[in-house]
């Protein structure tokens, strides 16, 4: 008997398994050899693992192979994975590599790879194990969302990040509130939060208080979890505490040097993080332009060369609307196409540009003076 998923369902199942390539004899040989071996219900995708438009629906599909070709670079493949898979969902990765190392790395995090030319009577063989062999949960991805002032926005971009997540890979996500926040997710969202968590909408729960109560099994059936946790209000002695809570953060600023100057603070942390400990920090920088006062106040080539880094998103001022529920609200165009991007580039989907090249003026030197 196949068992493809926990309802222990027989290789009649409505529920397919897909085939993900860009290459069509990859597609035929490895649709052909699931369905000579029980799965009948073989769907096949003529596209790349890396296209971020593709989408899984857990509903109807129990499992998923990807051709990832002669792709190596394993912080990209998990990132992408992540992204694409939902939780629950098993998935095995098929390539052009031999390497034992790589197999490993992805091992650990929960992903099997197969050489294509030696491994794929093997990959079947798992997939049609008389008990589940293949790994439905993959490790969660965390993200912290940091505040560097307060009332600028932190809370409202991660709830949209967090919504965009859900609406365009379709995932489940966990978004968490810190106790040192602002405690309002409950009204912003309309509903009672009283310690646990709480389902919002399909894919998307909210939480409400300190993340130390939160168990590992709480967290491991989601993709993601995003943590709102303002840092303008916690001492820089106490920044170590978050690399506990996450590798991948979003610094939140306005183009004001109160703002600016606790995101280099904890950026310069990041760094040490990286150079003393060798752990793999991802640092994302976001302006967001909530003050139409200050959002005049330096352009973005002197905050960049300034910070030394490259602005990732600036989010464009939001007029004052109203909404039974935050994700309700009507955004703009432009709002909507810069969350999408962010999104996208925040979770992995989308490469990040590295060649930024940074700017000098007079004014970085004005405002290096006050950030020192």
């Amino acid at each position: 008997m196949l068992l493809l998923d926990i309802d222990n369902q027989t290789i009649n199942s409505i529920r397919n398994v897909v085939v993900i390539s860009p290459t069509l004899i990859v597609q035929n040989e490895i649709a052909e050899l699931l369905r000579s071996n029980g799965v009948e219900n073989v769907d096949v995708l003529n596209n790349s693992f890396q296209n971020e438009d593709i989408f899984l629906n857990a509903e109807e599909t129990v499992g998923v192979v990807i051709d990832i070709e002669s792709n190596t670079n394993i912080d990209e493949i998990i990132e992408h994975v992540t992204a694409l898979v939902p939780q629950k969902m098993w998935c095995c990765l098929i390539g052009e590599s031999d390497s034992i190392s790589l197999a490993q790395r992805l091992a650990e995090d929960n992903i099997l790879y197969f050489n294509r030319v030696t491994q794929l009577n093997l990959m079947v063989a798992k997939i049609t194990a008389n008990k589940m062999a293949v790994p439905t949960t993959r490790n969660t991805v965390k993200i912290c969302m940091l505040g560097c002032k307060g009332g600028i926005g932190a809370t409202f971009l991660s709830i949209q990040i967090a919504n965009e997540i859900v609406k365009t890979k379709n995932v489940p996500v966990l978004l968490v509130q810190g106790s040192n926040g602002s405690q309002d997710l409950d009204l912003l969202f309309d509903k009672q939060i009283q310690g646990d968590i709480v389902e919002f909408d399909k894919n998307l729960d909210i939480y409400m208080g300190d993340h130390k109560h939160l168990l590992k099994e709480d967290l491991e059936k989601y993709n993601f979890v995003i943590f709102d946790q303002p840092i303008f209000n916690v001492n820089k002695d106490e920044y170590v505490n978050f690399f506990d809570l996450a590798s991948t953060f979003v610094l939140i600023t306005e183009r004001h040097p109160n703002s600016l100057r606790v995101a280099k603070r904890f950026m310069e942390q990041c760094e040490r993080q990286r150079n003393e400990h060798n752990r793999l920090i991802r640092t994302f920088f976001c302006i967001e332009d909530c003050n139409l006062e200050h959002s005049q106040l330096m352009s973005k080539g002197d905050i960049e060369s300034l910070m030394n880094c490259s602005v990732d998103a600036i989010v464009p001022f939001l007029k004052k609307t109203s909404a039974k529920t935050i994700v309700e609200l009507k955004l703009s165009k432009s709002m909507k196409k810069v969350i999408n991007k962010f999104s996208m580039l925040v979770i992995g989907a989308t490469p990040r540009n590295k060649n930024s090249q940074e700017k000098s003026s007079f004014i970085k030197t004005f405002w290096e003076k006050l950030l020192s």
